[in-house]
């Protein structure tokens, strides 16, 4: 039996699965404010039902370290997690190997092997919800950097220029104005309570910006769009098309995807990573 964690904001997932493909549905908790290690134990004990567990993965918000299996300050967790160790003492318990992985790059992964970008070479998979993330994934594998990939970090619009801060400590990140939380703090309500035409073109135009920038690096077959503000695509999804059209002028536009799979697909891109690592 393998098991793998979904670390959010707002919420936390956990599964378990008898291979690395076909996890069972998802058990759900509200990302508590202490105690996180607890917490992420009494899921997998409640799961796994006293059964042994032979792999644990976990889709983890950046930055963190990922030869220690280390949180280290993401923006979207409470101070709680940040620096946790998540590798070592869950191996430690379980007697199993542990791997944390960028969430984004495990959605990517999903996506890129069962979901909207399958059977695609170069994929990248934006998420947009509580915060924004990215991942590019080639050949049905990530891409994988010195440290961790933050794309909902790029400046588009700089502090010299007027862009609002982000709680990374920077200013005009993409997470700072099209992320669930940076369209509750710009437009004063949250994306589900959110009507307003102009405030969701807006969004869409950040959104479209951020895919040419991708674009220009990655030449990607598709870009994937997923998480929670997508529910709301219909909204901002014209803008965003306007804008890449508008702007890309030395590639070919890539094809331009809303997520295929649900809220699981962190889960499976790790346990598929998982697999990977081990088999």
């Amino acid at each position: 039996m393998f098991a793998a964690l979904d670390l959010g904001g707002t919420k936390l997932l956990a599964t378990t699965a008898a291979d690395w493909a076909e996890p069972r549905p998802p058990v759900r908790r509200t990302t508590p404010g202490h105690d996180p290690l607890e917490t992420l134990v009494a899921m997998l004990d409640e799961l796994r039902g006293g059964g042994r567990l032979s792999g644990i993965a976990v889709a983890a918000p950046g930055p963190f370290e990922r030869a220690a299996g280390r949180l280290v300050d993401p923006p979207n967790m409470p101070p709680a997690w940040h620096g946790l160790e998540i590798s070592a003492p869950l191996s430690e318990r379980y007697g199993c190997p542990v791997l944390v992985e960028n969430d984004a790059n495990c959605a990517a992964v999903a996506e890129s092997r069962w979901g909207a970008g399958a059977g695609l070479r170069t994929v990248v998979y934006i998420t947009v919800s509580t915060g924004i993330g990215t991942g590019v994934v080639r050949d049905g594998r990530p891409l994988l950097g010195r440290h961790d990939s933050e794309g909902g970090h790029v400046v588009l619009w700089p502090e010299w220029l007027g862009g609002p801060a982000c709680h990374c400590g920077g200013a005009g990140c993409l997470e700072a104005l099209a992320s669930g939380r940076a369209i509750e703090r710009r437009f004063g309500r949250p994306p589900e309570r959110l009507d307003d035409a102009a405030a969701w073109a807006e969004v869409g135009r950040w959104l479209g910006l951020a895919v040419v920038a991708i674009t220009a690096l990655h030449d990607p077959d598709a870009v994937v769009l997923g998480g929670g503000v997508c529910a709301a695509a219909d909204r901002f999804w014209p803008a965003l098309t306007a804008t890449v059209k508008r702007h890309l002028h030395l590639q070919p536009c890539p094809a331009l995807r809303r997520a295929a799979l649900g809220e699981d697909r962190n889960l499976r891109g790790a346990l598929a990573l998982l697999g990977d690592a081990t088999r």
